[in-house]
């Protein structure tokens, strides 16, 4: 009997029918692989969702803190204490106040205060840490956080006081014009939401517009300097105090001058703060 001629063409058709199989069984992993892929990608989108809400509101937080901070200038236009309740007004009038008071804000330590929270947020805290600036260090001889000594003069017989009343001149005027740039603040805001947290730090650096005046050996007396003066042929230097009396020194004795600025409770002054790192 002769062969059936229709056998290859059904040995082709076994042939794609398994081709077809192998295909379908490819194309079911590929989706089942996509589909877990999937899942992973969501879980995650999860998980970010939370982190990157507390970053913004931390972030925003930060933002206000720091315009508030920009644009307090520490007095008001009739030259009286801008007390308006920003974080500028409570470091410029107390956190960095020194010179004779005890500061309970110590230097190089965390400070923490938690804030009322907005709606929707666990727990809202800022936290400050205070350090002198290396520009403070630069323009003032004492850096302790109890003392407002800027320089001592030891005025002895041989002291040139003429030379010295610019020096002294010099130095008030740069005062003045610059400020004394104290002390750089780090400024922690910490977000904390869900069981999900983050915190913001930027530094600030403070720079106090303050009025200079001088003590003498030991004493507490105040005075301002008014000007170099001759008595004849002998040089001294001419202070009053605020009731206008003077006061002459003269080189001739171991007299020690002592520069110092008012930040005692009660002054009251200008200031700026500047940012002094990048962005977060």
């Amino acid at each position: 009997m002769p062969p059936k001629r229709n056998r290859p063409l059904r040995d082709q058709q076994g042939l794609a029918m398994i081709l077809v199989l192998c295909l379908g069984a490819l194309f079911v992993a590929l989706a089942a692989a996509l589909v877990y892929a999937a899942s992973l990608m969501m879980a995650n989108a999860d998980r970010q969702l939370p982190e990157q809400d507390v970053y913004e509101l931390a972030a925003s937080f930060s933002d206000v803190l720091e315009q508030e901070l920009l644009h307090y200038t520490g007095l008001n236009a009739g030259g009286t204490a801008n007390d308006d309740g920003s974080l500028g007004y409570f470091i410029n009038n107390t956190y960095v106040r020194k010179g004779g008071i005890k500061n309970v804000y110590g230097e190089d330590t965390d400070h923490t205060f938690t804030l009322q929270a907005p709606a929707g947020v666990d727990e809202l805290t800022v936290t400050l840490r205070k350090t002198l600036s290396e520009a403070y260090g630069e323009t003032a001889d004492e850096s302790t956080s109890d003392s407002n000594i800027l320089i001592s003069y030891d005025i002895a017989s041989n002291t040139d006081l003429q030379n010295l009343s610019e020096v002294m001149k010099s130095r008030e005027q740069s005062y003045e014009e610059n400020g004394l740039a104290d002390y750089d603040i780090t400024v922690t805001v910490k977000v904390t939401k869900d069981e999900e947290s983050y915190a913001v730090t930027r530094k600030y650096r403070h720079t106090g517009k303050y009025r200079i005046y001088y003590t003498m050996d030991d004493t507490a007396a105040q005075w301002t300097f008014d000007s170099y003066q001759k008595d004849g042929e002998t040089g001294y230097l001419l202070f009053k105090n605020a009731a206008g009396q003077g006061k002459s020194v003269y080189a001739n004795g171991n007299t020690t001058l002592h520069m110092r600025y008012h930040i005692e409770d009660g002054a009251v002054y200008g200031c700026t703060f500047t940012r002094i790192t990048s962005n977060d």
